[in-house]
């Protein structure tokens, strides 16, 4: 089989997602890869197409494709698919794009079912993986940081983060485009905010350096979403599978999905409210042997279900059908 991989154009997160995948793609049985970038004249991309003859044209997002190449895909013989991986924050978007693929992968269940209720069939749930060779345990990092968080700082974080440092005595390392004016009426003696951007292998040592790796979620209707629907993200995100592919331990925001991938209180832990995040935080942090069972648990459950391989078996499965 051979698929032609366009790149999804976007930098940073996106690139690494790009080389991940097709590096993946290459360990598939009897699968020959090739890429492209979605800017190609459609001339160049049907040279590419003729020359090389996929039997799938694959693409995470199709932002960048312009709409005469989509409008060629659309018309050809060879399957395209799509992997929307920003779902349910840019459905708007998302209902344009569709339309041009044979088979659609959305990361959010509720996405799905709303894309079906347009009339789209050949919709399925697939979350994104993890990158077991970026994220790994390093035994000779030592923990420095009782709580780790990377991520945007959407309100709902900024918010978490800010009652950690009221209600707690404990050291907090947050990484992201975060700026401490944010926290003006806050002590931050035991915050340090790292203001930008890291590369995975730059994250995943920061998730390793920490007792406590905290995920939380973008609010579905967050303003500056393309969600006009409302639809509320229901499944996991991607750096929960990150965080237990290193091995340490996380403790995230509770989500409809979440025991669909791990056994909550067994290879992961999680919390609803306020009380319960402070709770959670001062049991894990005073009992660093249960810290350790609970996320080599986790560790094990990536490694056997979560990974890129493992999304892209899947992916080839639902084609071959």
């Amino acid at each position: 089989m051979r698929i032609l991989y366009v790149f999804s154009g976007y930098p940073r997160l996106y690139r690494f997602f790009d080389q991940c995948i097709l590096r993946e793609l290459s360990n598939l049985p009897d699968i020959e890869v090739k890429a492209c970038q979605p800017s190609c004249e459609l001339s160049e991309f049907q040279s590419i197409c003729n020359q090389f003859q996929p039997h799938i044209v694959f693409t995470m997002l199709g932002d960048f494709l312009p709409r005469y190449t989509l409008e060629w895909i659309k018309h050809q013989s060879f399957y395209s698919l799509l992997w929307l991986t920003e779902d349910p924050y840019f459905t708007d978007r998302s209902v344009n794009i569709i339309p041009y693929f044979d088979f659609v992968f959305s990361i959010d269940s509720g996405a799905v079912d709303y894309y079906k209720k347009l009339g789209y069939q050949s919709i399925y749930h697939l979350p994104l993986g993890t990158d077991p060779t970026v994220y790994f345990p390093k035994p000779d990092i030592k923990k420095t940081n009782d709580i780790c968080f990377i991520g945007h700082s959407y309100p709902e974080r900024i918010r978490l983060i800010s009652l950690l440092l009221k209600e707690t005595p404990y050291k907090i390392q947050v990484i992201g485009k975060w700026k401490r004016a944010l926290f003006p009426k806050i002590p931050t003696k035991n915050l340090n905010l790292i203001h930008h951007w890291v590369y995975p292998q730059k994250a995943a040592d920061y998730y390793l350096k920490s007792k406590i790796v905290l995920n939380t979620y973008r609010s579905y209707n967050y303003k500056v979403n393309q969600n006009g629907a409302n639809i509320i993200n229901r499944s996991v995100n991607n750096r929960t599978f990150d965080i237990a592919s290193c091995g340490t331990f996380q403790l995230t925001q509770w989500i409809d999905e979440l025991s669909q991938n791990f056994e909550d209180g067994n290879e992961i832990v999680s919390f609803k409210t306020d009380d319960d995040l402070i709770n959670e935080v001062n049991n894990y942090l005073s009992n660093t042997e249960e810290r350790e069972v609970i996320s080599s648990r986790g560790r094990k459950r990536v490694l056997g279900q979560h990974t890129f391989l493992h999304r892209l078996n899947k992916m080839m499965d639902i084609v071959k059908k």
